[in-house]
């Protein structure tokens, strides 16, 4: 979707129904002191409404409505004074969250809603202090996250765990959407987002500011999709399962595959001098993961890691699962340097997931042991040589890298 300007003028605002509800509205006073007092309704839609009310209420005064007659409550926010009544003070609210059910109508997603909910790439839109104010289908479907997990909040939460190549935090220090409000431009990059399961996601996202009709910025849209290559993934699991080289948990090529193509590549260094790569990967502390929490989360954990592992390196590179919570990884035309560098990358990579175990999250970390195959002649040397490079990790700490 390729959007060069967006210009935004209040028009989720222009569905409202002129529609009269009593309310029971509570909250604090500016001066704050506990009310609670009777309003009735100007007009209302799903994200608001106007209400009159016999109180002096300050802009962004958070409130809590509720329909009387009925036991649905939502929390709102002052918006703006909009002028005065012979019953009171005409107020606009904002909803922190889509309330239909707070009027008992169910109202027709807009245009324009319709439209960005066709779209195959994920939309959100922040405003100035950066809540979100919309969140479309795919968002969801890359995600995880539903609207009503997501509108409302602030992108500064943290919740989606945007991280950089380096799997360093975007969210809270070099977030996009917070510059591009800053000084207008459009911006594009490549990221990872955490899914709601735990896995890091890579996404190709494209920023642009939302301006009013007077030209002033008022937030900002970002546009993203899964920057898998996901025909080359498809190839390949066919490929493994026409070989039956796969893992059945993982999906991952298996111990069978991976020796394989260690061999294969070990005869190319040796009459072609090409340069190979192997890392050995163990999940720190997995027999306690299994013990305290059961096998199926264990499982889970073998899975987030393996997917985080494939989306954070080249298609050129082989993750295979080795046995229990042993992966290996070959690495094609790398040096010490590179080799290196693509460990370190996948350690802290995997460091940024989490896994939920009921009301506790998991932090993952693994131990890692590499060298380079122009060292050896036989897969099992090799092997070997990163087998004990990786418990050289663990002795010094565990998730850390060492190469030899």
């Amino acid at each position: 979707m390729d959007i060069q300007s967006i210009t935004i003028s209040n028009g989720r605002r222009t569905d409202r129904v002129p529609v009269c509800l009593p309310l029971a509205i509570s909250g604090l006073d500016p001066t704050g002191k506990v009310f609670s007092k009777h309003a009735i309704t100007t007009n209302l839609n799903r994200h608001g409404c106007g209400i009159v009310l016999k109180a002096e209420l300050g802009t962004n005064q958070e409130l809590v409505l509720e329909r009387e007659g009925s036991e649905t409550k939502a929390l709102g926010r002052v918006v703006c004074q909009v002028g005065s009544h012979s019953d009171g003070n005409l107020y606009g609210i904002e909803f922190r969250g889509t309330y239909d059910n707070l009027w008992g109508i169910q109202f027709s997603p807009s245009f324009h809603e319709s439209l960005l909910n066709a779209l195959h790439e994920g939309v959100y839109f922040v405003n100035s202090q950066r809540k979100l104010t919309y969140w479309n289908e795919a968002a969801t479907g890359l995600s995880g996250y539903a609207e009503k997990d997501m509108v409302g909040r602030f992108c500064f939460e943290n919740i989606l765990g945007h991280v950089d190549g380096a799997g360093q935090s975007l969210c809270r220090t070099h977030c996009p959407l917070s510059q591009t409000i800053a000084d207008g431009r459009p911006r594009e990059s490549e990221i990872f987002l955490r899914h709601k399961r735990g896995h890091l996601v890579p996404l190709s996202v494209k920023v642009v500011p939302l301006q009013d009709s007077t030209g002033r910025i008022v937030g900002a849209v970002e546009i993203f999709k899964d920057a898998t290559a996901k025909k080359r993934m498809e190839a390949r699991v066919g490929e493994l399962e026409h070989l039956a080289f796969r893992d059945a948990l993982t999906g991952l090529p298996n111990r069978r595959y991976i020796e394989f193509k260690l061999a294969q590549a070990l005869r190319e260094t040796e009459q072609f001098g090409t340069k190979y790569g192997v890392l050995m990967i163990d999940i720190d502390h997995f027999k306690e993961i299994n013990d305290t929490y059961g096998h199926s989360l264990g499982d889970t954990t073998l899975k987030t890691v393996a997917e985080t592992l494939v989306r954070s390196l080249r298609s050129k590179e082989i993750v295979g699962r080795w046995g229990g919570d042993e992966f290996l990884i070959l690495l094609g035309d790398v040096d010490a340097i590179h080799m290196g560098d693509l460990a370190e990358r996948c350690r802290t990579m995997i460091s940024q997931s989490a896994i939920s175990a009921g009301a506790s999250v998991i932090k993952v970390t693994v131990s890692t042991g590499g060298t380079l195959l122009h060292n050896f002649t036989a897969t099992e040397d090799a092997i070997a040589c990163v087998d004990s490079l990786m418990y050289q990790s663990k002795k010094a700490g565990r998730d850390c890298t060492t190469l030899g």
